[in-house]
């Protein structure tokens, strides 16, 4: 991809309305709240409130808007990651609104404790619909409670962890203005993701 250099200035709006476009979208959820928190565009994609301060999405609302012939493995995906933590990757379909169903690649990290106990998670979620074929996108998911992670994985990992970071540690005006670049960072690794050989169907924490 080319860059060019030549300055350029975009209003916030503009920047609001760039990254509404995008496919690429975060969330995070803590134990201490059980706010499953998405930005905008993982919001419309899973077909879950958007984070606003305390409020957000559920797990429990998540699985709700699961396409049925998906809902059962990624209940039991979820669910053992909430007991055991570890990094996952999964495609499923969601349905966020009704006759609308959307093909998404997840991918994230269950975080466990000192005491060993999964406290935190977050990730990206990737709107695949216009990159499946025929309508069909292979049924897989993955995770692993220690698995060495390399490649795109690996930066995708770092990224997150850099959003993270900044969402955290920076004043709000300051992050506003990184966030841009960070979005741009993020969608790319999406797409990066995407475009990784199909997953093994391997629906066990290792």
């Amino acid at each position: 991809m080319g860059v060019d250099a030549r300055p350029r200035r975009r209003g916030s709006e503009s920047v609001a309305r760039a990254l509404a476009a995008s496919d690429v979208g975060t969330w995070e959820w803590h134990r201490g709240d059980g706010i499953l928190r998405c930005d905008a565009v993982a919001a419309a994609m899973l077909g879950l409130p958007r984070a606003r301060g305390d409020r957000g999405g559920t797990f429990p609302l998540l699985l709700d808007r699961i396409h049925p012939e998906d809902h059962q493995r990624i209940d039991s995906l979820i669910d053992g990651l909430r007991r055991l933590g570890g990094l996952f990757v999964a495609q499923f379909r969601t349905v966020p609104e009704t006759d609308d169903v959307r093909w998404v690649l997840a991918r994230g990290r269950f975080n466990r404790n000192s005491e060993g106990l999964v406290h935190e998670a977050r990730g990206i979620v990737i709107d695949v619909t216009a990159s499946s074929q025929d309508g069909f996108l292979v049924e897989a998911a993955f995770s692993a409670t220690d698995t060495a992670t390399g490649g795109i994985d690996r930066v995708a990992e770092l990224a997150l962890m850099l959003f993270e970071t900044a969402a955290s540690d920076l004043r709000q005006d300051k992050f506003d203005r990184l966030k841009p670049v960070l979005d741009v960072l993020l969608h790319e690794i999406g797409r990066q993701l995407v475009e990784l050989p199909p997953i093994a169907r391997q629906d066990l924490i290792h």
